[in-house]
């Protein structure tokens, strides 16, 4: 077979998330759909990770196996899979790769962008592409937030419970934290060795209690100083968030 990798973009306000589920309505289910009609095989593809409802991706990677009697090139694939799914999903680029590439495991480092609109009025072009959030935000007070995020931590208070109840090691690098102020308000773009479920809304979510001055500083370093002992309850939402780039 020939191993093929994809990069993926797409807008993940009308579907429930990356991960194939029953129902059917995830990015993972219509690439497989399209493949299926392309090639006449049920292909499955394997995701660098999940994202949630709502989240969107410029740059997700995946990558699949193509049939052995398949005869098309990889910019023939793009082509195809683009033609069977549906506008908002778009296969950006594809390439032929090692065999032993596997965008899940190989992946070395992610990055994902948080948007946040301050505005006292959503534009509507930018529902469910950002975070409205018309409060008070000191960006200086949330640089210095997050801050506190960039090393090797646990972030199990910045981990939401996973529903298949499995255990996993929390511990993960943030390389860095960039918060910009934009015409229509902040975002935050993290890059780490891997991010854990909705880790980075709950890391948005406590950096904005405190640049609103609702929390002290020191509160978000307790909950890294004591991972586990309680719980980040501020959950930025779902449709700020942006998969930006997967390196490997």
């Amino acid at each position: 077979m020939s191993r093929i990798r994809l990069t993926i973009a797409y807008d993940g306000s009308s579907f429930q998330g990356w991960q194939s589920q029953r129902g059917g309505n995830t990015i993972q289910d219509y690439i497989q759909t399209a493949l299926l009609k392309v090639s006449g095989d049920a292909l499955r593809i394997t995701g660098s990770g999940r994202t949630d409802t709502g989240v969107h991706a410029l740059g997700q990677v995946a990558h699949f196996d193509a049939p052995e009697t398949s005869s098309m090139n990889a910019e023939e694939w793009n082509r195809a899979l683009n033609v069977n799914l549906p506008p908002t999903i778009r296969i950006i680029r594809a390439s032929m790769i090692e065999d032993d590439f596997h965008a899940r495991f190989g992946a070395k480092e992610k990055t994902y962008r948080y948007e946040i609109d301050i505005g006292p009025v959503l534009n509507p072009l930018r529902v469910s592409r950002a975070w409205h959030h018309p409060e008070k935000i000191n960006p200086e007070i949330l640089r210095r937030a997050c801050s506190v995020y960039i090393g090797e931590h646990d972030f199990s208070s910045f981990a939401a419970n996973r529903k298949d109840g499995k255990q996993i090691n929390t511990v993960r690098t943030i390389n860095s934290v960039d918060v910009a102020e934009l015409p229509h308000g902040l975002s935050i773009t993290f890059s780490g060795n891997g991010f854990l479920y909705k880790m980075v809304r709950l890391l948005v979510g406590a950096a904005v209690r405190v640049a609103e001055e609702r929390e002290e500083l020191s509160w978000l370093k307790g909950m890294l100083k004591s991972p586990g002992t309680s719980k980040c309850q501020y959950c930025a939402t779902g449709e700020g968030l942006y998969l930006v780039e997967v390196v490997y």
